[in-house]
């Protein structure tokens, strides 16, 4: 897309310190549009704006986590890539295809150990059992839980800070694992508008209490940004959204 100066200088100025997934989210909700997280990392590319944040510590490809890559190094041996994916999908609620399979063990060197083309006539076929290697030992059994299975109510941090709890065994990863500050707010206060999102008041994500979340609009958390008005005293805080909507009015009333 064609940015404007104004659009230029907004990412310029909100760029320090936030990722480009949360730089797209803000500019989405000041502009109305619809720009993504590789576009926001282009623009910055193509002008030489920098987030100065350390970088992450990857322990994957991206497409696995160092859990996953662990449990494929361990049953890729003997399993076609058809066979492996179908086995990955199942134990971690993936949608692996097989062509990923096939270029992920290319790119780490791995190899099923299967003569001519990996699928064909594998040392199992035959046996009971689909995933049968060596005997019903090894079996993928109906019902088992997967290796990397957490019960209801288990609680982990994400990347970006956030605390994340398991509220079902059902369903896709995103309605099995929600927001912990989100649970909360939605149990004790209702559903949160569309347009809106919940506020840190002192800024850290851990701190997970009704009193420390403030319900504030799109607009609101792009102009809290977009000025810097945002520091880890929740009072100061406070008076900030009111800042942040005086601002909106000044720009509102200049723009007619």
């Amino acid at each position: 897309m064609k940015y404007t100066e104004e659009q230029h200088e907004f990412i310029r100025k909100v760029a320090p310190g936030k990722y480009n997934v949360e730089i797209a989210e803000l500019f989405n909700a000041e502009f109305g549009t619809n720009v993504t997280e590789s576009q926001i990392k282009s623009f910055k590319s193509n002008h030489k704006i920098k987030s100065n944040l350390v970088k992450k510590q990857r322990t994957s490809t991206g497409l696995f986590t160092k859990e996953q890559e662990a449990f494929i190094k361990d049953n890729v041996k003997g399993r076609s890539n058809q066979m492996l994916a179908k086995l990955i999908n199942q134990t971690f609620n993936l949608s692996i295809t097989t062509k990923q399979i096939k270029t992920w063990k290319a790119n780490h060197h791995l190899s099923s150990g299967l003569k001519g083309s990996e699928g064909t006539a594998p040392p199992n076929k035959g046996t009971k059992g689909i995933y049968n290697v060596g005997g019903n030992k090894t079996s993928f059994k109906k019902g088992q839980k997967p290796v990397n299975y957490k019960p209801v109510g288990y609680e982990r941090v994400d990347s970006y800070g956030y605390v994340l709890v398991k509220v079902s065994n059902e369903g896709p990863w995103h309605k099995r694992w929600r927001a912990k500050h989100k649970v909360l707010w939605e149990k004790e206060r209702g559903p949160i508008p569309p347009g809106h999102k919940l506020l840190f008041a002192d800024q850290n994500k851990q701190n997970i209490t009704l009193d420390n979340l403030i319900l504030v609009s799109n607009r609101q958390m792009s102009t809290l940004n977009k000025k810097g008005l945002l520091t880890n005293n929740p009072d100061y805080n406070r008076t900030s959204i009111i800042m942040a909507e005086l601002y909106q009015k000044i720009s509102e009333r200049s723009r007619k």
